[in-house]
């Protein structure tokens, strides 16, 4: 009887296909959490430069307005005040609307932002006990800004030249996708 030798038998191509699969699965599962990770790590990058452009942009706004506005928040017991991508911009000056527009209408890397996941906190530089306890315990605070704020000095000086501002995105949907920046603002 003549054996054809030519090709590849049933079981000798099941056997490749085993051993190719036990390779490739393992491999494509690790391009696949590679391709999660790098795009976490772009969104971080882009909220991270958002972040750093609204603290630069936050010196160009109008300091005798955002010190009004904080003191009025002062006097209602809420002892900040919130701009976001919503209507907080109308609370400025006419003069400082389209940079608050600019500053919240951001786009990096076609990341955006909206009023629930990119708000900004402006309070005063010295902070009394009762004020920094009243802030703390807000829970329309988000978690990160009211930890920052916790390591605030106490002072019951007032400083009328100084601001603190808190820029804080979400950019994914777990508790480590935030970023927080903290800055002053100074009356020059």
């Amino acid at each position: 009887m003549v054996k054809n030798e030519h090709g590849f038998s049933l079981v000798e191509l099941l056997a490749i296909i085993v051993i190719t699969t036990t390779i490739i699965v393992p491999l494509l599962s690790s391009l696949v959490d590679n391709i999660e990770i790098n795009y976490r790590m772009h969104n971080r990058r882009s909220a991270s430069s958002v972040g750093d452009a609204t603290l630069s942009a936050m010196e160009e706004l109008t300091f005798a307005d955002l010190e009004t506005l904080v003191n009025d928040e002062n006097v209602a017991s809420n002892y900040y005040l919130e701009l976001n991508g919503g209507t907080t911009c109308d609370q400025l000056s006419p003069a400082d609307q389209p940079l608050c527009d600019q500053i919240f209408g951001q786009v990096w890397n076609n990341l955006s932002f909206d009023d629930t996941t990119f708000r900004v906190f402006i309070y005063d530089y010295n902070l009394p006990q009762a004020y920094i306890d009243d802030l703390t315990t807000n829970t329309d605070i988000p978690i990160e800004v009211r930890n920052y704020m916790d390591t605030l000095t106490t002072s019951s000086d007032p400083n009328p030249a100084l601001l603190r501002v808190s820029v804080w995105l979400l950019y994914a949907d777990d508790p480590r996708g935030t970023v927080l920046f903290n800055g002053l603002i100074t009356d020059e």
